[in-house]
């Protein structure tokens, strides 16, 4: 049964396959997920919701697992940027209906400034984040134990992965960006996984035609106006011509530089405790450092600040200026790095000032 006007194809009928079920199935719950069976279930859990092929077999399977978590609601999010965005809201609440999952679906508003600066694909993403966190009603204070924290889950798979880590590249990203998107990332009072990262948008396909799942097709993946979709219709069936498995290769690559990036990260800790102190990051043990390791030390410092994640990170070229007139500065100038708006990713603005020897966060 479809719900009237559906935007959307259904997996055809097909001998049931047994092996993508079991390889969803183990990336959540298997040995190597990152929240055991008794954590799951002490927690709520919330999963991003499009109704497309990814987020489809992820509800899906998720609910195939609901006696193992604490709850589960879907977050659907309408942009209303396309003419079928309301379309793919009622596939969705139709979809829910069906499986008897709880649905929140929010429409944020549009942000012309933000868009206008960071252009539309960032900007939907921002204006995303906040409003998964609406509807998870995170407006309290985040508990310091973990152990109750909610999840959020989204479908992202090898090759969005693999998208994203070619997009960083061409855009010169340093090891951060190269390293795409972290599995499980702690945000402000809550958890944010991506437990299908290492599984191909075959391994989905296969998922959806074994189990006969409804999903949406969004048109706008078909527009080569936007990087993405030029790397998924034309760079990645290149490369997979060239070599049969490159996504899941790519992925293994991936994986070795976030094992280096997360070894790099106890480094920068380790030397970030010689150089913080009560007043704030010393800025003469700072510079004492190889240069190479300031700019490290530096983002180890921000990154450690209470109200700051990885989406209000300035790049490493304003870090850079900011760390050289640091060295250069003479008696009596200040040097300030000031990060505003929508920059930030929502966050407040701030501003890194030094006093007496210290850099210290103003709040703005």
């Amino acid at each position: 049964m479809k719900p009237p006007g559906q935007s959307g194809r259904t997996a055809p009928r097909a001998k049931p396959s047994k092996t993508a079920e079991l390889a969803v199935f183990q990336a959540l719950v298997g040995e190597g997920s990152a929240f055991g069976l008794e954590d799951f279930s002490r927690r709520a859990v919330f999963v991003g919701f499009s109704g497309g092929l990814d987020s489809s077999v992820l509800a899906h399977a998720l609910l195939k697992t609901a006696s193992r978590v604490g709850s589960l609601t879907a977050i659907h999010v309408n942009h209303r940027l396309q003419p079928a965005a309301f379309s793919f809201e009622r596939h969705c609440r139709f979809m829910a209906s069906q499986w008897n999952l709880k649905l929140i679906v929010k429409r944020p508003a549009h942000a012309k400034g933000q868009q206008d600066e960071l252009g539309l694909e960032a900007s939907a993403r921002l204006r995303r984040y906040k409003a998964f966190e609406e509807a998870m009603d995170l407006q309290r204070s985040p508990d310091s134990d973990t152990s109750t924290w909610p999840v959020l889950v989204l479908a992202h798979h090898a090759n969005d992965q693999v998208e994203t880590a070619l997009l960083q590249w061409v855009r010169g990203a340093g090891l951060e960006g190269l390293c795409a998107m972290p599995v499980l990332s702690q945000r402000k009072g809550y958890f944010l996984w991506r437990p299908l990262l290492s599984l191909t948008r075959e391994t989905l396909e296969d998922y959806a035609l074994s189990c006969r799942l409804g999903f949406i097709e969004d048109p706008s993946n078909a527009l080569m106006d936007q990087d993405r979709n030029r790397i998924r219709q034309q760079v990645l069936p290149a490369l997979q011509a060239m070599r049969p498995g490159a996504v899941p290769a790519m992925v293994r690559s991936l994986q070795h530089l976030q094992q280096a990036r997360n070894l790099l990260g106890q480094m920068d800790r380790d030397d970030l405790a010689a150089c913080v102190e009560s007043k704030g990051l010393n800025r003469d043990a700072l510079l004492a450092r190889p240069i190479e390791q300031q700019l490290r030390t530096l983002r180890a410092w921000l990154v450690s600040q209470p109200e700051i994640s990885g989406t209000a990170m300035p790049p490493a070229r304003r870090l850079n200026e900011f760390l050289r007139q640091l060295r250069t500065a003479r008696a009596g100038r200040l040097p300030v790095l000031a990060v505003t708006p929508p920059s930030t990713g929502g966050l407040p603005a701030f501003r890194v000032r030094l006093r007496a020897g210290f850099l210290t966060v103003e709040w703005v």
